[in-house]
């Protein structure tokens, strides 16, 4: 019988018969529709080395799920062969194999070819620029295990674990391990002497505050000290230098309960506009309820960016210039910046969406809706357009644009769906708030007036607020004729200091002129 090689398959025909053996297989979920399966992937090699990745679509996976074993050698017969398109490609390869219902399998036995057991294809220095943030092709890095931390909570949903390597090319990375293959990677398991040289297949290249990071994905698999030569080889190096792993410091040291995410700050959109912010403030978070109306296109609902920093970026001579990182940008990156109108019983606002919202709200990428637009009637597409009339809970990173300069397009750094229960219940407390902040005034006013005040002391106090600012100067004007009670004026000062110093930082910006003018008066 005649095989042919992988490098020999073009997609002129659906006969082909290869020998091959399966080196890694995993299930394909689509975790935003309740873990649906969308396919059985597995990665192939043959007795060259080619690596090539497969599918088998969810309809026919029943079929062929005990007809398949990972590490096993088959003769596979007629099977689709089609170019390798989409994100998230397993390997470097111009083409893919789909199975057919038709398709044929046939076991081997061990030593009738000789075939590797595994296959990697491990990312290099010169492929780092090509791979940051762009899930086209998903990477195989390897590298000696350095340090490892505690699994964390990343919202209401996922978890994870961050351990540091150093790379076979001798660079100092980050992996988050997610879910199942953070929760694997018990620390206790590494105690030893070492050196541990891990493999982690299949993720993507990210980059955060100049620090190249990678992420496992649903394709990904670790190996630890596999025996193969390249990893002896590995081990042999980063012996002599090995100093233990470490443990990584928690950096989820801001995490919220979604229940109190969704109402941080919450306001709406007439407070928002309307609200007389503290000189002191340069940064802040409110959250809003509100209904998008429309898709503002007149700036785009796209930006071309630099695919190291994600700054924007513009051809010159068809040449794609970032001038943040001062160097050409040879693989720039379509991002969404969507603004969107959304209003609510009390006004209306921009904002935006950028990125990384988008993405996860729109399950899809600007790349691939970019690459549809000369198809799309409308300069809008559709999935973008959909989102009109969906009403949502806004976390919004207010900055200097908005705080300082009074500009509307407020950032979205997060989105909610909004629970009705929880909504009642942060309604129910903010009512027993307000009224027990009415009851409290109420005693403050008849304790200072059963006072007698005639004349005039002023007294300046520094008050620190931990919480927004660090220092702040307010002045009481206390009226006293024959003060002999000293201890009422400790009371009543401290007891109005404190009032003030806790305040919100809104309450502080609109308060602020009618405070200066009260320090001025006798």
């Amino acid at each position: 019988m005649a095989y042919s090689l992988l490098t020999e398959l073009n997609s002129t025909r659906d006969d082909w018969t290869v020998r091959v053996r399966v080196c890694r297989k995993w299930n394909s979920i689509n975790f935003k529709r309740n873990r649906e399966l969308m396919s059985t992937d597995m990665i192939l090699i043959d007795e060259e080395e080619t690596l090539i990745h497969a599918t088998i679509n969810k309809n026919l996976v029943n079929k062929y799920k005990n007809l398949l074993s990972e590490g096993s050698v088959y003769v596979i017969k007629n099977f689709k062969v089609s170019e390798a398109s989409g994100v998230y490609r397993p390997v470097t390869s111009t083409f893919k194999i789909s199975f057919f219902l038709t398709t044929a399998l046939q076991e081997l036995r061990e030593g009738i070819v000789s075939i590797p057991i595994n296959g990697f294809q491990f990312i290099k220095p010169d492929m780092i620029d090509s791979r940051l943030n762009n899930n086209t092709v998903l990477s195989d890095v390897v590298g000696c295990l350095t340090a490892i931390g505690d699994m964390e909570s990343v919202g209401s949903k996922w978890k994870k674990r961050d351990i540091q390597v150093i790379t076979d090319y001798s660079a100092k990375s980050k992996i988050t391990l997610w879910e199942e293959f953070g929760e694997k990677f018990e620390p206790f398991l590494y105690n030893d002497s070492g050196p541990y040289v891990v493999i982690v297949t299949s993720t993507t290249v990210k980059q955060f505050r100049g620090e190249v990071t990678f992420a496992t994905t649903y394709a990904s698999k670790i190996y630890v000290n596999l025996e193969i030569d390249y990893i002896t080889t590995l081990i042999q190096k980063f012996g002599a230098t090995f100093l233990g792993v470490q443990t990584i410091g928690s950096s989820n040291v801001n995490n919220i309960p979604i229940e109190e995410e969704m109402f941080m700050n919450r306001m709406n959109i007439t407070e928002l506009l309307e609200s007389d912010w503290s000189a002191d403030i340069h940064e802040y978070i409110v959250t809003m309820r509100g209904n998008i109306t429309e898709i503002d296109n007149y700036f785009d609902w796209y930006y071309i960016s630099c695919n190291s920093c994600s700054k924007k970026i513009v051809p010159s001579n068809g040449v794609y210039t970032c001038h943040f990182c001062a160097k050409e940008c040879k693989f720039p990156l379509v991002k969404y910046k969507i603004h969107v109108k959304v209003n609510d019983k009390t006004g209306k606002t921009t904002l935006v969406l950028f990125n990384a919202v988008a993405e996860k709200l729109l399950d899809t990428s600007a790349h691939k809706l970019f690459n549809r637009l000369s198809l799309e009637s409308n300069n809008v597409p559709p999935q973008i357009q959909s989102l009109c009339g969906k009403e949502f809970i806004f976390k919004l990173r207010l900055n200097n644009y908005n705080l300082k300069e009074g500009l509307e397009n407020y950032t979205v750094s997060k989105l909610f769906i909004p629970d009705e229960n929880l909504e009642l219940q942060y309604t129910t407390r903010k009512e027993q708030k307000g009224k027990k902040k009415v009851e409290d005034n109420i005693e403050t006013k008849r304790f200072v007036e059963g006072k007698r005040f005639v004349n005039c002391r002023k007294i300046n106090s520094d008050i620190r607020n931990k919480s927004v600012f660090l220092f702040r100067q307010v002045s009481v004007v206390i009226y006293n004729p024959y003060f002999q009670d000293l201890n009422f004026l400790n009371i009543f000062c401290h007891s109005y200091l404190y009032r003030l110093s806790t305040v919100s930082p809104i309450e502080k910006g609109q308060k602020r002129k009618k405070w200066k003018k009260q320090n001025n008066t006798c």
